[in-house]
């Protein structure tokens, strides 16, 4: 299959995220209808990127959020854990990856980069932390996770967020 471009795969995630967040309507009292308007909403867009020295990026692959936990973790605060959703060849997939203060996605599990990249970014602490008490952030097993759904409920608390990447372009 022909790799799709990182500019097309990031205007098919958004939106994607936006029909997802559409289709579900309202929920009174909620900050956020879903998992995927909390993304729109708080989430950031990362640049794909080769690993950076050029090799086999160092995670295995299937263990997306311990590895990316990890690394962010031991960067010593270089890096930012991110959670969210990354475009796979054609469609996007439930994944977590790092973050450093250049933008760029250092996705520690996929051979070749993804096309377009969507998440949460999470100063490392607290996104180990959280994960050692109750596993990934955002997903679990193809659903929104129990924090997910409390903070699509009552809204992300800033202080864990890393401004890192760029924000979501508004609708026109």
């Amino acid at each position: 299959m022909p790799h799709t471009e990182p500019a097309t795969a990031e205007g098919e995630l958004v939106d994607h995220l936006r029909r997802d967040a559409t289709w579900r309507g309202e929920r009174p009292g909620w900050a956020h209808n879903s998992v995927a308007a909390l993304l729109l909403a708080h989430g950031r867009l990362f640049t794909p990127a080769p690993w950076p020295d050029g090799g086999t990026p160092p995670g295995e692959p299937g263990k997306c959020y311990v590895e990316a936990a990890s690394w962010a973790w031991a960067s010593e605060g270089e890096l930012a854990y991110v959670e969210g959703f990354a475009w796979d060849i054609a469609w996007p997939v439930e994944h977590a990856w790092c973050a450093g203060p250049d933008g760029n996605a250092r996705d520690l599990t996929w051979p070749r980069p993804g096309g377009a990249y969507l998440g949460l970014p999470v100063r490392a602490e607290d996104a180990r932390r959280i994960m050692c008490e109750s596993g990934p952030l955002l997903h679990g097993n193809g659903f929104a996770s129990d924090l997910a759904v409390k903070w699509c409920r009552e809204g992300v608390p800033a202080e864990l967020l890393v401004d890192v990447g760029r924000p979501v372009p508004a609708v026109d």
